[in-house]
């Protein structure tokens, strides 16, 4: 059963509802080589200065860039070694799993790193390393660990047909690949009885939504327009 007949089944809309995080330990994949393994390359070079050592800087701080836009995509699921570059920047801005203008910088500085063929200047190569530093950083502090648990409850007295009292969808990893699993509960015991559940996987237009919700209710950061994406993609399901 997809997401909307498991809603239309138990008479639940997730477009009215509260949202609320819900803890979790999702964790990113690990990578044989990451990205703060070439960052710190790229400064070990910059460091030693020269014009060879600005060069292989240059080309170790696009590696981690791009190594970080595949770690994490990867980790939810996207076959990103077969995208070009502006696929994954894409795919990273529908997730929402970093602010857009540190997102534009990133690719500004990728294009200049990839399509300026001129010998490095040492400015030039040290507002990329903080850039990517910056992107690098912030991406891994998201994740100690990523909140993978959201709570959907409709308002008191809004429940129309539902006999439900609240949704619960969980970020899981497994060797299928990357998805939420929707759980309904109705009152009962401890926390509600759980009545059925689905699953949304990676790709979904709901499952990009709902990574976005979590992630601006991470970093209180348009909040409001992360709910207006979700209701918008739960319209197309």
């Amino acid at each position: 059963m997809d997401i909307k007949e498991f809603c239309l089944a138990h008479g639940f809309d997730m477009s009215k509802c509260a949202v609320a995080l819900g803890g979790g330990s999702f964790v990113l994949v690990k990578l044989k080589a990451s990205p703060v393994e070439f960052l710190s390359l790229a400064e070990d070079d910059f460091e030693r200065g020269g014009l060879s050592a600005l060069i292989n800087a240059t080309t170790n701080v696009k590696r981690a860039i791009v190594c970080q836009l595949d770690q994490l995509l990867i980790s939810f699921g996207y076959q990103s070694l077969r995208l070009d570059v502006p696929e994954k920047i894409r795919r990273l801005r529908a997730l929402g799993l970093l602010a857009p203008s540190l997102l534009r910088k990133v690719v500004k500085m990728r294009n200049i790193l990839e399509h300026e063929y001129g010998l490095p200047e040492l400015k030039s190569v040290e507002e990329a390393l903080d850039i990517a530093s910056l992107f690098v950083m912030s991406a891994s502090a998201m994740f100690i660990p990523f909140d993978d648990v959201l709570e959907f409850t409709l308002p008191d007295g809004s429940n129309g047909e539902s006999h439900l009292t609240h949704l619960t969808a969980g970020l899981n990893r497994d060797s299928r690949g990357v998805f939420y699993t929707v759980y309904a509960y109705e009152p009962g015991g401890y926390g509600g009885r759980c009545v059925g559940q689905c699953e949304i996987k990676s790709g979904h237009v709901l499952f990009e939504a709902m990574v976005k919700l979590s992630a601006s209710l991470m970093l209180r950061y348009k909040v409001e327009q992360a709910f207006s994406d979700f209701d918008k993609a739960y319209t197309l399901i």
